[in-house]
């Protein structure tokens, strides 16, 4: 994939990141449905705060752990946080959102990936992919998953004592 854009720091630089992408897709063809998709429990919080920092948006949000699509969850903000509501429809999307959580070992098989795009339908939704420390690139899902844009977060941490 070809770097399109300067580097962003840190949790506000990733979300504005994320925002500007969906807004730019959002104006060549209206976005109804978005599908996140990730590991349970890892990833979970970072759909919250993707789906927070498009609330305006006002677009209908799906969460599907670990690509299953016989387990969706309906993601609604509350006054406080996400909610996220057995259900929904998961299918032909919009826009899908695949989390690097799932590229951890563990995590499915590329050919699995492939399967739950395809199954999932619209053949001209968009696919984005959000994970840490090039974990797409080191997996080998770059030259596979037919990622629209990807977002690569790094981040620095400091333990300080006194």
């Amino acid at each position: 994939m070809k770097k399109i854009d300067s580097e962003s720091k840190g949790i506000t630089g990733f979300l504005r990141s994320y925002k500007q992408i969906v807004e730019d897709i959002n104006k060549e063809k209206e976005i109804k449905k978005i599908v996140f998709t990730g590991n349970k429990f890892t990833c979970t919080p970072f759909v919250e705060l993707l789906t927070y920092v498009i609330r305006s948006m006002n677009k209908e949000i799906i969460y599907v752990p670990a690509i299953n699509l016989d387990d969706p969850y309906k993601v609604i903000l509350s006054s406080v946080d996400c909610d996220f509501i057995k259900g929904g429809d998961p299918y032909n999307p919009d826009l899908v959102i695949v989390m690097g959580g799932l590229a951890m070992p563990g995590g499915p098989e590329i050919p699995s990936v492939e399967k739950f795009l395809e199954k999932i339908g619209n053949k001209d939704k968009k696919v984005v992919g959000i994970c840490f420390m090039s974990i797409f690139e080191k997996s080998g899902w770059c030259n596979v998953i037919p990622f629209d844009h990807m977002i690569d977060i790094f981040m620095d941490s400091s333990i300080f004592r006194r």
